[in-house]
This record gives C-alpha cells, sequence and structure tokens, in this order.
C-alpha cells in the first residue's frame, strides 16, 4: 500500500472561522496532525497593507500544540485585496498586503505563501489582466526573495476569475515572470474542474509544484475526503510516482462544513489514516 508521511498533511482553519484559533489548533493536536496552512483572515489573524498582527506570537502558539506553519496563505478572492486589481488604488494597496503576508509568513516560519490570480475585471480584456498579473508577482519576488519564502501560483474556477483558470495558462505565467521564488500550487478542485488530472500538473511541473490543495470533489467543492467521487489511493499512487514530498493541504472550502468543522477534519484523517506512515 501507498504511504505518505504524517509530516505532509497540513490542516487548514479555513472553515474554523466562525471558532476561535485555540479551538482549531487543539483539533488539530488531537487528530495527529503536524503542519498546517494558515489561512491568513479574520478572526484569527489581521493582515493589511498597513501591517499584521504578531507572526512569531503565532508560530509560538502553534507550536505550543505541537504544530508547524508550514504554509501562509493570505485571503484573497473575496475580501478587498485582491492580485491583479485593474485599478491604481487598489493594486497600490494589494502590493502592500502581499508584502506583508510575505513578511508575517516568514515571521510565523512558513517556507511557501499560496494565492491566485483573482481581481480583473470582467469586461477587460484578458491580456491585460495577465500582463498585470505578471509584473506584480516581478515585484513581489524581491520581497520573497528577501524573506526567503517561495510564492506558490493556483489556479482557480473560471466563476473566481477570468485568467488562470487551467495549467497552461499558469504555466505560461510563471515562464513570463520568470523568477525562482515564484512556482506552482496544485489546487485538486480547480484542476478538476478544468479537466486536469495530478499527473498532467507533474507532467507540465515536474518538482516546481511547491503545494497541493489536497481535497476531495465532484469535480467542483473543496470537500472532505469520502464526500466526493475523486479516488484517494489513485492521487496517492501519483504523488508516489512522481515523488513529491511537500504539503498536502486539506483546504476545505464547503459551507456544510462551518457548523462541525472538527467532524469535516476527523472525517478527512479517517480516510487518510491507512496510508498514513509514521
Amino acid at each position: 500500500m501507498i504511504k505518505i508521511r504524517r509530516e505532509q498533511i497540513a490542516g487548514m482553519n479555513m472553515h474554523y472561522k466562525y471558532r476561535t484559533l485555540d479551538y482549531f489548533f487543539k483539533t488539530q493536536q488531537a487528530l495527529g496532525i503536524k503542519n498546517i496552512e494558515f489561512w491568513c483572515a479574520r478572526p484569527h489573524f489581521l493582515l493589511d497593507d498597513y501591517g499584521f498582527e504578531d507572526a512569531a506570537e503565532l508560530k509560538k502558539n502553534a507550536a505550543d500544540y505541537g504544530l508547524t506553519i508550514g504554509a501562509f496563505s493570505p485571503e484573497c478572492t473575496i475580501y478587498n485585496y485582491a492580485l491583479c486589481c485593474h485599478d491604481e488604488t487598489a493594486r497600490k494597496h494589494s502590493i502592500g498586503y502581499f508584502e506583508n503576508g510575505i513578511r508575517a509568513a516568514a515571521e510565523a516560519g512558513a517556507k511557501v505563501m499560496v494565492f491566485n490570480c483573482c481581481g480583473g475585471a470582467r469586461n477587460e480584456d484578458p491580456r491585460r489582466i495577465f500582463e498585470r498579473a505578471v509584473q506584480t508577482l516581478r515585484r513581489l519576488s524581491k520581497t520573497a526573495a528577501e524573506e526567503g519564502v517561495i510564492l506558490a501560483v493556483e489556479t482557480v474556477r473560471p466563476e473566481d476569475a477570468t485568467v488562470i483558470n487551467m495549467l497552461p495558462e499558469l504555466k505560461k505565467l510563471l515562464e513570463s515572470v520568470n523568477e525562482p521564488q515564484i512556482q506552482a500550487a496544485l489546487n485538486l478542485t480547480s484542476a478538476g474542474v478544468a479537466g486536469e488530472s495530478m499527473k498532467d500538473w507533474f507532467e507540465a511541473f515536474g518538482d516546481k509544484i511547491y503545494h497541493i490543495r489536497f481535497v476531495d470533489g465532484r469535480p467542483q467543492g473543496c470537500l472532505a475526503w469520502g464526500d466526493g467521487l475523486r479516488p484517494l489511493e489513485d492521487q496517492l499512487i501519483c504523488l508516489d510516482q512522481y515523488k513529491y514530498k511537500g504539503l498536502l493541504s486539506l483546504a476545505l472550502n464547503d459551507a456544510r462544513y462551518l457548523e462541525d468543522p472538527a467532524a469535516a477534519d476527523r472525517q478527512n484523517m479517517r480516510e487518510l489514516e491507512p496510508f498514513i506512515m509514521d
């Protein structure tokens, strides 16, 4: 049977947004999870273009529960800040936000910051949005290099953005940016909606995939394993074939999990536990 290391599994706090951060940490500890992809948003952490909460204290708080913040994920899809904002005021503040996100990630001990290319207007030429993404990523890569953080960019569904919805677009984006700090993140939901497989991604990017949002789906939905149609063991076999050693983030983002987020994570771990080696 294919095995993954426990340290590869990363809990995520997005579906805990109606719970305290300590509740989330305590739940992850009880489930035997060691790593976290930290969704950086209220009520768990304040980050904006003016500053951010004490990320060193966040790191210490996680460590008190035996947890490491392996990846950092500033909210960038539904809030005020987005990578591809079309007006200069929003763009200026968004760049400050992401630069602070990089600094906070480094303070928290995260080696990877995960985000996407949302924010472009739907009535503008997608080529202009793409070019803004290139320019912004090049600028952010300088801060990322200074802080020692990799920026891992994921694709998103067409309902979330008009660009970078599919693997070829992301590949073109990374080649256009051409900076070592800018790499790929695989979101299984976005890939599934686009009709792409994990194998397609590894064939395209190889060891340039720095993070995986490892969730079930139909293909829509960032679902707990067992709630979708994605064959778990097939995904794990592919990870083994391509020697992926990075984080597998249980990034649940569906309203059904808000009432009892811990139950969703228990379900995830029940499905994963047979494949975990300590």
